[in-house]
């Protein structure tokens, strides 16, 4: 075998690093920070990724802020699935950020496994390309599980967890710490990539939103504020009973 013909063999391997070139071609929406257009231009196109916070509200939500205003204007009609968040989603305030309440569906579970298991639904069917989902732990497994669902339904994932889980081994294409700065600035750290190293630390300036969260100024007369629009089928998954296991 010649050496080109050996080296296109090379190439056409699918476990095969080719560095970071391969990185800033990865196809998705872009991140939105100038910051981050050397490290993290985009965000991958499907799969899971984890981003681990001190606290939650640090700064996590600013961060996807560019993410879900381009794929809510991408005239989908299709919504923005968020799996037991830690507070009550602020219809008044998502709309002041040019992102529409009736497209966000609020999956407002307690039981860990339901979480689990309904994120995993809506990522596998396809009925929410793109899901939030709050977790204070995953396991190996249940992050493998949640990959493989993300792949198969060509969808997109955040798991929004504790730092704490920093030193996991979940095989998920992007994992990210954030943490706040003085001045609304934040730190971010890129632990994991496809295709690249870690990063550190990169500076990034406004992530903080105020506001995102009812907590005290506006209370919600019922869900369906939120949970409303052209996605019914959605809903009916999260009525069926929950069956994951661990």
């Amino acid at each position: 075998m010649s050496v080109n013909r050996a080296i296109e063999s090379l190439l056409m391997r699918q476990d095969l690093w080719r560095g970071q070139p391969e990185q800033q071609v990865a196809s998705g929406y872009d991140t939105g920070f100038p910051e981050l257009v050397d490290s993290l231009p985009k965000w991958p196109a499907h799969g899971i990724c984890e981003l681990l916070t001190p606290v939650p509200g640090v700064g996590e939500l600013g961060l996807l802020l560019p993410l879900l205003r381009q794929y809510l204007s991408a005239e989908t009609y299709q919504p923005v699935a968020l799996v037991a968040p830690n507070f009550i989603p602020n219809a008044q305030t998502l709309a002041w950020l040019q992102l529409p309440p009736e497209y966000f569906l609020w999956l407002d579970v307690t039981e860990r496994r339901e979480a689990l298991w309904a994120m995993e639904q809506l990522l596998a069917n396809g009925s929410c390309p793109l899901v939030l989902g709050w977790f204070a732990h995953l396991s190996l497994k249940e992050a493998r599980r949640l990959q493989l669902a993300a792949e198969s339904g060509n969808a997109l994932g955040f798991c929004l967890l504790p730092v704490s889980q920093a030193g996991n081994n979940h095989p998920v294409p992007l994992k990210l710490a954030l943490e706040p700065l003085a001045g609304n600035r934040s730190r971010l750290q890129i632990l994991k990539r496809r295709g690249g190293w870690p990063v550190p630390e990169i500076v990034l300036s406004g992530v903080m939103v105020p506001g995102w969260y009812a907590l005290a100024e506006v209370t919600l007369s019922s869900p369906s504020n939120v949970v409303a629009g052209p996605w019914e089928h959605a809903q009916e998954s999260d009525r069926q009973v929950s069956n994951y296991h661990d």
